[in-house]
């Protein structure tokens, strides 16, 4: 019985060496697909931020008192991954904040897809009627 514990030395470097190489090549081969998955979920993201923030100004515009506070012309909400910001601002954070928003904007978290979303409000001043589009790609 002592004579089979004495032959049990382990694992050999060469046999550790062949793990650790295998393991670098799974690494090197799922790497690139893993970051093309989380760049695609940093893309869905942008996405529906502008989603919702075109569904918050566009619940704010179809309340009849509301829509006619929009300014004449356009208002422009500029998404970019440094800063957020909004030509005039009042208006559009008002429109944020009634429609259970924050009016803190979100900055854009894609690197390499695009760089800036524009989203305009274009309000007309004699219909009442606010237009909202943006240029996703």
């Amino acid at each position: 019985m002592n004579n089979s514990k004495l032959n049990n030395k382990g694992f050999s470097l060469v046999e550790l060496i062949i793990v650790i190489a295998i393991m670098a090549v799974l690494i090197g081969v799922l790497a690139p697909q893993y970051l093309k998955y989380v760049e695609k979920s940093r893309v869905s993201t942008d996405k529906d931020n502008v989603v919702s923030i075109e569904s918050a100004l566009q619940v704010w515009a179809a309340d009849p008192d509301a829509s006619s506070v929009f300014p004449a012309g356009n208002t422009t909400v500029q998404l970019s991954r440094t800063t957020a910001t909004v030509v005039p601002a009042g208006v559009v954070a008002d429109a944020l904040t009634n429609a259970g928003m924050s009016t803190t904007l979100p900055k854009l978290t894609n690197k390499q897809t695009f760089a800036t979303v524009t989203i305009t409000v274009n309000a007309n001043s004699t219909t009442g009627a606010v237009t909202i589009s943006n240029d996703l790609p």
